[in-house]
């Protein structure tokens, strides 16, 4: 078996590898497929399932969208020729040995051969780079300028082991569906006209113009493009754990019930979520009221107190215990 030493450098390698080839491609689709991808294939990493179990999801991963299929040809052709590649001695030797010692692969012997076909990106994933090694690789990407906005929400997922030991999969797959940046919108000084603006808003520029609220307290917050079952608009990576963000940019008569708070209650709890934000154009009914109430997660914020804030910006609470 090759020493720690020699798997970090084969694993550093390996991760070059993969950040150059994504660098490459342009489309900005196929680049956000890729980033998905790989954190999807992180958690596969990270969770508590047998190597063989982990082998079969991350197989059934790469077939599912053509960019990854480029992407895996080009690297595991690079790997394949790693005798040709700038890698010390004692590096190269230890490829083959490393694919030696993992048998859920095609049995002891298989070598360099279980990188051939479709096998070959799980392999990669699975014996050399692990969910360290995916972390590294997005953290390289995120570098790029052009690619930081549609990374940036997988980036809070997987740099945060607490938040993704918490929350279910269906919201870590809120998060990072289609992220992008919280945006600060101008907006008039008269409080009457700031109303009338809130109200004639694009809900989702509506939902940007909420978030960047939590970004001036100096964290990372960003929303989503697409909407989701769990009704979550935005997400804040804040030193306390996760806090989501709820928008209803409803008008002045249609106030939020009891019904919808309690369903984001819901969202809060089950993903151990440190803070919970319900933030309308409207008002409250006296049963939501009651209902938030009931739980110290939980913050309302209506039309008066959105109008507040963009004259003093909300500082979060301190965080509640579990």
């Amino acid at each position: 078996m090759a020493d720690a030493s020699t798997n970090d450098r084969l694993r550093e390698w390996l991760i070059r590898v993969f950040s150059q080839t994504i660098s490459k491609i342009s489309n900005e689709e196929d680049r956000h497929e890729i980033s998905d991808w790989l954190s999807r294939s992180r958690d596969v990493l990270a969770s508590d399932g047998t190597k063989r179990e982990k082998f079969t999801a991350l197989y059934a991963l790469t077939d599912t969208k053509k960019s990854v299929g480029i992407v895996a040809r080009s690297v595991v052709e690079t790997v394949k020729n790693f005798k040709n590649s700038d890698l010390p001695l004692s590096v190269k030797i230890a490829v083959p040995v490393t694919l030696l010692a993992a048998p859920f692969v095609g049995g002891q012997g298989a070598g360099v051969a279980a990188l051939g076909g479709a096998l070959g990106l799980p392999v990669l994933l699975l014996v050399f780079l692990g969910s360290a090694g995916i972390t590294s690789i997005l953290e390289s990407l995120a570098k790029h300028k052009e690619a930081a906005p549609y990374l940036m929400g997988v980036l809070e997922i997987i740099a945060r082991d607490e938040i993704a030991r918490r929350t279910s999969a269906e919201l870590k797959a809120a998060m990072r569906d289609e992220p992008i940046d919280s945006r600060r919108f101008t907006m008039p000084a008269a409080e009457v006209k700031l109303r009338q603006k809130l109200l004639s808003m694009d809900p989702f520029d509506f939902e940007l113009h909420v978030v960047s609220f939590f970004k001036s307290e100096g964290v990372k917050a960003w929303a989503t493009r697409k909407s989701n079952d769990l009704g979550v608009d935005g997400f804040v990576d804040h030193p306390d754990g996760l806090i989501v963000i709820q928008c209803k940019r409803h008008s002045p008569d249609n106030p939020v019930g009891g019904p919808l708070v309690q369903q984001f209650k819901g969202v809060i709890e089950e993903n151990g979520a440190a803070r919970g934000y319900l933030v309308t154009t409207s008002s409250f009914t006296s049963a939501a009221m009651e209902s938030a109430e009931k739980s110290d997660r939980l913050e309302l914020v209506d039309m008066d107190g959105l109008v507040r804030w963009h004259s003093k910006p909300p500082a979060f609470p301190p965080r509640y215990p579990p």
